[in-house]
């Protein structure tokens, strides 16, 4: 978890450096979530099989570093763990937020074929009955691939019950368009389930996909 202790270690720094009114200001969460499918851009990292997935996140005044890791399986490329590398700086202007950073995708056994990089901004408003969204990815090329420019919208509508509706619509240039719907609820301060239904309409030479996902999240 090379990735990890590298975002442990600037965390740490960082606090090293700061006075003790600063500290107080510095929130560290994290996650562990089981999945039945691990689906990203509509499209399965598992070969439709169960994933086991955590993260890590350092907050400063508006600045973040994360780290994330997952279990994986492509066809025909030696993966079998995917490490994530992030960080950015989030704000709000006006009432719309914004989120500003990058993000780095590692898989240690195939680091040429596969690993890769994105530069994102991402835009949102909340207006209490309705929370919407608006993210573009710029591919960062790396080694030997060339990855392709990503947009997305959301929303997601608070319902009884502690219930949310959520849905995403994406378009990953040359690769296709992708979707995804479903509810999500907290069972309590620490734990929460979401279903959902997603799916991805391939460009002329892909496969189209379409999953039912299940996830179970602890957070911390």
């Amino acid at each position: 978890m090379k990735i990890i202790n590298l975002s442990l270690v600037a965390a740490l720094v960082s606090t090293l450096a700061l006075g003790a009114e600063d500290i107080s200001e510095l929130s560290v969460s994290g996650s562990v979530a089981l999945t039945n499918n691990y689906i990203w851009r509509g499209m399965t990292q598992t070969d439709n099989a169960p994933a086991v997935q955590s993260s890590l996140n350092f907050l400063y005044k508006g600045f973040y570093l994360g780290a994330a890791a997952s279990n994986v399986k492509f066809e025909g490329v030696d993966a079998s763990i995917e490490l994530d590398a992030l960080g950015g700086y989030t704000s709000e202007v006006y009432g719309v937020g914004y989120d500003i950073g990058a993000i780095y995708y590692a898989y240690p056994k195939s680091s040429k074929e596969a690993n890769f990089a994105d530069v994102y901004l991402g835009l949102s408003k909340d207006f209490e009955v309705i929370k919407i969204g608006a993210k573009f990815y710029r591919g960062v090329k790396t080694n030997d691939l060339l990855v392709s420019n990503t947009w997305e919208t959301s929303l997601s509508v608070p319902l009884p019950i502690s219930i949310s509706f959520d849905a995403l619509y994406g378009d990953y240039a040359d690769v296709g368009n992708y979707y995804s719907v479903g509810f999500a609820k907290p069972i309590n301060d620490k734990f929460k389930v979401a279903v959902s239904y997603t799916g991805i309409n391939k460009d002329a030479n892909g496969i189209d996909e379409e999953n039912v996902v299940a996830v179970i999240t602890a957070s911390f």
